[in-house]
C-alpha cells in the first residue's frame, strides 16, 4: 500500500503550512535594530530571525511529510507560519491606519496579488501537467478540481468537507492539498481590513486610539475563534483542521503580537530565555503531537505560544545584549544566520513546489521514501523553489506597482487595476489548464450510462463455478479505469448512501418495478450498497423490489466501533433503529453484508474491542429478524487489492501480473460467524466470482473488477445471475 491510498488517513496526517509574504512597510521594518539586532536584523531593519523561523517552520514541515515518523507533529509549522503571517500583515495594517486613518484596500490585495499569485499559478499548472503526464486518467477530474478550487482560494473548504465524507476515505491525496493554508490565510485577509476599518469609525466617534481598539477587536475575534476551535476540533477534527474559522485565533495572536511585542522591554538575559524557551516548545510541539489529537484544539496554544516568544526575543525592544556576552548567542541569533535566511527567502516557492513532488515521487516509488529517496526529494523540491523565487517570484514581487516610490496619481490607479487583470488572467489560466483533462475524462464516462452486452463482457459469470462464460479478445475494459471512481451504485446519493430511520421516508431508497409485490431489503455498509443494483436486476423478472437501508462507513452492528480510544455508538444504536424499522417493513427477505474489519482499520482506522464483540453485535441484530420469520441472507465481504485497481490497469495492462493478489487467509469474516451462529440464516459465498485458485485479478470477463475497496458497478451487476440462483429468484 502506498502512502496515498487511503486519503482520509493521510489528509489528517499529512497537513501543510502556508508561508507568507513580507509585505513593505510590515513591522520588519520599522524602528531601529539597535545594539541587539546586529545578529537577528539586515541592514534596513528587517527582522532576518523572521526569515530564520520561517526556514524551521517549513523545514518542520518538509521532514513531516517525507519522514512522518521523525517528526509526528511537524504540521505545526502551519501554526508557526500564521502566527507569523498576522504579525507582519495585520501589524503593517494597523500601523496603515494609526499612520493615515485608513487602509488602501486596493494597493493591499494587488500587493498580495503580484506577491502570491504567480508564483502559486505556476505550481498549479506545472501540477496539473505533470498529473496529465505522469498519473493515470483516472486521477485527472480529482485534480482538476482541487486545482480550480486552489486557484479561487478556497481549497481549505474543499478538503474540509471531502475528508467528512467516507466517500473520501480511499480516495488518492492530491498533489494541491497544501493550498489550503493559502486559502485560510487570503479568506482572513478579506475580512480582517474590514473589521479593522469597521474599527476606525467607533475610534473616530469615541475619540480613542487606533491601536488600542485595532487590540481589543483582535483580542475579541481571536477569543472568539479560539474558543470555536476549541469546541469543534474535539467534535470533528478532521474538517476543523481545515476549517478557516478555527484558525483565525492564530493569524489574531500574531497580529496582537505585532501591537504589544514593541513595548516590551525583556533585557537580554530574558530575551535570551524567551528565544530558546519559545524553539523548544516549538521542536517539542513537533515531537510529542499527532494527528491523533483534537487539532488544532486547544494543543495548538504550544506552537503558537513558541512562535509568540520567539517574535518577542528577537525585537529591537528586547533589549541590547553586552558584547562576547553567552547571551549574545541567542536563538534570535542563529536563526539569522545566513544559510539559515536564505531558506527562510525561499520558504513560500519551497512550500508550493515540495508537495506535489513529494506526490508524484511516491506515487511512482510505490512505497514510503528511505533516505535516499526523501533526500532526492527534498533536493528537487530546492531547485525548484530556488528557479521559481527568482525568476518568478521575485520578478513579480518587485514590480513598479509593489516596489519604489509613490507613483503619479493616474499612474497609481492603473498599476492596481493591472495587479487585478493579472490575477484574472491567472484564474482563467488555471481554470483552462484544468477544465481540458477534466474533459476528456468526462467524454469517457458516458459510457457508464450504456447498456451493457454480456456476449462481450461477461464480467463475474466468467469465473461461474458451474456454467463460466466464454470471454471475447480484443474487446476493451469496461469501465475505463479513467471513470472507474464514477462507477457507483443507485445508492451513492445523500439521502441513499446515509439511510437513518428518523429521516428517511418508508417510500425512499426503494429500486425496481413499482408494481412488485416482494420486497428485499439490503442493510449495511457502502459494501452492502455494492448488492443493490445486482438484486434489482436479478428480481425483475419474479416482482422483486430492493430497498436500500444503508449507511457508508455503518456496519450492520450493534457493537460501536473505535478509534483509539474514542468510541463511536452513532452507528451501533442507529443500527437498532433501523432493526425496528426492517421489522415495520417485514420484507420477504434481509440482505446483509460489509467491509471486513481489516477494510475499517485500513480506510477509517476503526477497530472492535474484539473479534468476538464484533460478532456478537451482529447476532444481537440478525436474531430479531430470524424470530419474526424473515428470511436473512448475509454476504460476508468480497476480496479486494491492497492497490489501486484502476490506475494499475492503466500503467501495467489488465493482465499484468502486478494487477492480481492473493487471496486473504485471514480469519472468518465476523459477519459470517455471525450467520452460522444464528438458525435459519443462508450464508452466500460469492469469493468463487473473484478468484480463482486463490488468484485475484482487476479484470474479469473484460469487466474491471474495482474502482478502490468496492467493485466498479459495472461488475456488481454481473454478480445477478449467480445471486438469482443462490437466492432462488
Amino acid at each position: 500500500m502506498t502512502l496515498f491510498e487511503h486519503r482520509k488517513r493521510t489528509v489528517t496526517s499529512l497537513p501543510s503550512a502556508a508561508v507568507l509574504p513580507q509585505p513593505q512597510g510590515s513591522p520588519e521594518r520599522t524602528g531601529p535594530a539597535g545594539p541587539a539586532g546586529a545578529s537577528s536584523a539586515g541592514r534596513n531593519g528587517r527582522r532576518l530571525d523572521i526569515q530564520g523561523l520561517r526556514t524551521l517552520a517549513v523545514g518542520m514541515v518538509i521532514i513531516y511529510h517525507v519522514w512522518p515518523g521523525i517528526l509526528p507533529g511537524g504540521f505545526v509549522g502551519v501554526d508557526v507560519f500564521f502566527v507569523i503571517s498576522g504579525f507582519l500583515i495585520v501589524g503593517s495594517l494597523v500601523q496603515e491606519l494609526a499612520r493615515t486613518g485608513r487602509i488602501r484596500l486596493s494597493i493591499f490585495y494587488a500587493k498580495r496579488i503580484r506577491r502570491l499569485l504567480p508564483a502559486a499559478t505556476t505550481v498549479l499548472l506545472a501540477t496539473m501537467l505533470g498529473a496529465v503526464v505522469l498519473l493515470p486518467q483516472n486521477r485527472w477530474q480529482s485534480i482538476s478540481l482541487d486545482v480550480i478550487m486552489s486557484a479561487l482560494q478556497v481549497q481549505n473548504w474543499n478538503q474540509a468537507f471531502s475528508v467528512d465524507s467516507y466517500a473520501a476515505a480511499t480516495a488518492l491525496v492530491s498533489p494541491v492539498q497544501h493550498f489550503w493554508s493559502l486559502a485560510v490565510e487570503e479568506q482572513f485577509y478579506l475580512i480582517i481590513p474590514v473589521i479593522l476599518l469597521a474599527g476606525v469609525a467607533v475610534t473616530v466617534k469615541r475619540r480613542l486610539r487606533i491601536e488600542t481598539v485595532s487590540l481589543w477587536i483582535l483580542v475579541v475575534v481571536s477569543v472568539a475563534s479560539f474558543v470555536h476551535s476549541v469546541v469543534f476540533s474535539s467534535a470533528q477534527h478532521d474538517m476543523a483542521y481545515f476549517a478557516t474559522t478555527t484558525r483565525i485565533w492564530e493569524l489574531g495572536a500574531g497580529g496582537i503580537g505585532a501591537l504589544l511585542i514593541p513595548k516590551l522591554r525583556l533585557g537580554p538575559v530574558r530575551a535570551w530565555l524567551s528565544g530558546w524557551i519559545g524553539l523548544g516548545v516549538i521542536v517539542f510541539s513537533a515531537m510529542a503531537l499527532s494527528v491523533a489529537m483534537d487539532f488544532p484544539g486547544s494543543i495548538a496554544l504550544l506552537p503558537v505560544a513558541g512562535t509568540f516568544l520567539l517574535l518577542t526575543a528577537g525585537s529591537p525592544a528586547a533589549g541590547p545584549a553586552t558584547p562576547g556576552s553567552p547571551v549574545g548567542y541567542s536563538a534570535s541569533r542563529v536563526l539569522s544566520l545566513r544559510p539559515v535566511t536564505y531558506i527562510g527567502d525561499l520558504s513560500y516557492s519551497l512550500y508550493l513546489w515540495h508537495w506535489p513532488v513529494v506526490v508524484f515521487y511516491v506515487f511512482h516509488l510505490g512505497r514510503a521514501p528511505g533516505v535516499f529517496q526523501g533526500t532526492a526529494m527534498v533536493a528537487i523540491s530546492l531547485a525548484l523553489a530556488a528557479a521559481s523565487y527568482h525568476l518568478v517570484e521575485q520578478k513579480f514581487r518587485h514590480a513598479p506597482a509593489v516596489q519604489g516610490p509613490s507613483p503619479r496619481p493616474g499612474r497609481s490607479g492603473l498599476l492596481r487595476r493591472n495587479a487585478f487583470v493579472l490575477a484574472a488572467g491567472l484564474l482563467v489560466a488555471s481554470t483552462v489548464a484544468a477544465a481540458v483533462p477534466w474533459g476528456v475524462v468526462e467524454a469517457k464516462s458516458q459510457q457508464l450510462s450504456g447498456a451493457l452486452d454480456l456476449r462481450d463482457y461477461p464480467g463475474a459469470t466468467a469465473f461461474d463455478p458451474v456454467r463460466p462464460a466464454a470471454v471475447p479478445d480484443g474487446v476493451p475494459v469496461r469501465p475505463d479505469p479513467a471513470v472507474a471512481m464514477k462507477d457507483v451504485p443507485l445508492t451513492w446519493t445523500e439521502t441513499c448512501g446515509k439511510f437513518n430511520p428518523a429521516v428517511t421516508g418508508a417510500d425512499q431508497c426503494v429500486f425496481g418495478a413499482p408494481d412488485a409485490t416482494q420486497t428485499v431489503v439490503v442493510v449495511g455498509d457502502s459494501h452492502a450498497a455494492q448488492y443493490v443494483d445486482p438484486l434489482v436486476i436479478a428480481g425483475a423478472a419474479g416482482g422483486w423490489k430492493v430497498q436500500a437501508m444503508v449507511r457508508n462507513g455503518c456496519p450492520f452492528t450493534a457493537a460501536p466501533a473505535m478509534n483509539g480510544t474514542t468510541v463511536y455508538r452513532s452507528c451501533s444504536e442507529q443500527n437498532k433503529a433501523t432493526l425496528l424499522r426492517i421489522l415495520q417493513v417485514r420484507p420477504r427477505l434481509v440482505v446483509v453484508s460489509g467491509m471486513a474489519p481489516a477494510g475499517y482499520r485500513e480506510a477509517l482506522n476503526w477497530t472492535w474491542g474484539s473479534p468476538e464483540q464484533l460478532v456478537k453485535g451482529y447476532v444481537q441484530l440478525l436474531k430479531p429478524l430470524r424470530e419474526a420469520g424473515i428470511r436473512v441472507a448475509v454476504v460476508p465481504d468480497t476480496p479486494y487489492p491492497d492497490f489501486s485497481a484502476p490506475d494499475c490497469v492503466q500503467v501495467n495492462g489488465r493482465d499484468a501480473p502486478e494487477c492480481q493478489f492473493t487471496a486473504s487467509d485471514a480469519a472468518a469474516d465476523p459477519l459470517q460467524l455471525a450467520g452460522a451462529l444464528v438458525p435459519g440464516v443462508e450464508v452466500l459465498d460469492m469469493s468463487a466470482y473473484f478468484c480463482r485458485q486463490g488468484i485475484c485479478p482487476a479484470v474479469i470477463g473484460n469487466v474491471l473488477v474495482y474502482r478502490d475497496n468496492h467493485m466498479t458497478n459495472t461488475f456488481a451487476k454481473t454478480l445477478a445471475p449467480a445471486l438469482a440462483r443462490q437466492l432462488s429468484f
